[in-house]
């Protein structure tokens, strides 16, 4: 193989290394050029038995997990941050209490509690394709 063909060899193979931003090769919005990655269904979260129970929501690969959750009136739900990047937990939409955790760093948490029905969608405001939606019942 001569040398033109090993150089373009290896620019071909860089071409296909998956792309990554700061949530490694997830598509997540790490302020790198827009990437469209399909994000998979979540497995959905049914909440506390008692009314006050508390369900857990974990922030990894620039996700929410689960990215849908129902909950009870008087639940808690608690996000755990589990990327080494910071994230948010902010209202985007519907009725209930607004709410903005702030930042929230790698390994921190952050709690919500629930009081009225209805239905919330919420975002990281960080990253704003990490989407979640909370149905209170």
């Amino acid at each position: 193989m001569n040398r033109c063909q090993a150089l373009l060899l290896s620019c071909l193979a860089l071409l296909l290394l998956p792309v990554s931003g700061c949530g490694g090769d997830d598509g997540g919005d790490g302020g790198s050029a827009e990437t469209t990655t399909e994000q998979q269904p979540a497995e959905e979260n049914t909440g506390g038995a008692e009314p006050g129970g508390a369900v857990t929501v974990s922030m990894k690969n620039t996700l929410f997990v689960p990215m849908d959750v129902k909950v009870k009136v008087g639940d808690t739900i608690e996000w755990t941050n589990d990327d080494p990047f910071p994230h948010t937990v902010t209202k985007s939409g519907g009725p209930g209490p607004k709410f903005d955790s702030g930042t929230v760093g790698g390994g921190e948490t952050y709690e919500q509690k629930f009081t009225k029905a209805g239905k919330i969608d919420y975002v990281c405001t960080i990253h704003p394709r990490q989407v979640g939606t909370i149905t209170v019942e």
